[in-house]
């Protein structure tokens, strides 16, 4: 990735993240997404209008557009040749709606809920033997990789995913020191979370965040959370945002119990021959 581009696309980007009528990824979200891309599938290509962004994936599937008016213009741009899904769109959106409606799409399959909250301390503490702080290095990728792995279920061969890890480590966007972990007592990473800023508007936003199984439900989410607020804190950050799926019931009982609060539900939009 160009780095010119990719300023270019988180100035965009971070200049609508307070537009309370749409729904823009933070510029983390970005990063997160070209950096830590499954190798499996092509990798993503992007497009900047005027003042929008659009990511999408070579093969037609999805489109995502974000920004200002300009995002209506890259829709009619892919729309002309292609029946796209596309993807992130609030319910407070109603220009996008509209323009989606009018070419034929129609939402499909279950809503992402984007929520926020301050970023106010919590408390929480981990519980005894287990140790919160950022990621070693690169020697603690393996164990980093494993507990993301059975997080998510993941079906990717496990050294894939590790050079998968790896490679978003030495990308230009990773910053180990927001890279956090809650490592148990013999030494594996038992939690994790990685937080993004955003210094023009002091948005910060969570991607990834997971416990591996085998240490769910000792607070260790929590925990590591709790660290990450205080980081968030002492960078300037005043709000804070994550979204997951509205079908992931535990993920958003999770949120809900850290003081986030619903603030849109996104919803993915299909032609009717998808």
């Amino acid at each position: 990735m160009d780095p010119a581009l990719l300023a270019d696309m988180h100035r965009i980007l971070s200049s609508h993240l307070l537009d309370v009528d749409r729904y823009t990824i933070h510029p983390g979200d970005l990063s997160w997404w070209l950096y830590h891309h499954d190798p499996r599938l092509p990798p993503l290509e992007t497009r900047i209008l005027g003042d929008a962004v659009a990511v999408f994936e070579p093969d037609a599937v999805e489109i995502d557009v974000f920004g200002g008016e300009s995002r209506i213009g890259l829709l009619d741009a892919w729309t002309r040749k292609r029946h796209p899904t596309v993807g992130w769109v609030a319910t407070a959106d109603r220009d996008l709606t509209e323009a989606l409606q009018a070419r034929g799409l129609h939402p499909e399959g279950d809503a992402t809920i984007t929520f926020t909250r301050d970023v106010s301390p919590t408390g929480a503490a981990a519980p005894a033997g287990y140790t919160v702080r950022s990621l070693g290095g690169e020697e603690e990728a393996p164990s980093r990789r494993a507990a993301s792995h059975a997080a998510f279920a993941s079906t990717m061969d496990p050294p894939a995913h590790l050079e998968r890890y790896l490679a978003f480590m030495r990308s230009p966007v990773y910053d180990r020191g927001r890279d956090l972990v809650a490592v148990a007592p013999g030494g594996t990473v038992a939690s994790f979370l990685i937080w993004w800023p955003d210094a023009v508007t002091g948005i910060a936003q969570l991607e990834p965040v997971g416990t591996h199984p085998d240490h769910q439900g000792r607070g260790l989410g929590a925990a590591v959370f709790s660290r990450a607020l205080a980081d968030m804190r002492s960078a300037g950050m005043r709000v804070v945002r994550v979204c997951t799926d509205e079908s992931r019931t535990g993920a958003v009982a999770f949120y809900q119990r850290l003081g986030f609060i619903p603030a849109d539900r996104l919803r993915w939009w299909r032609a009717a021959d998808r």
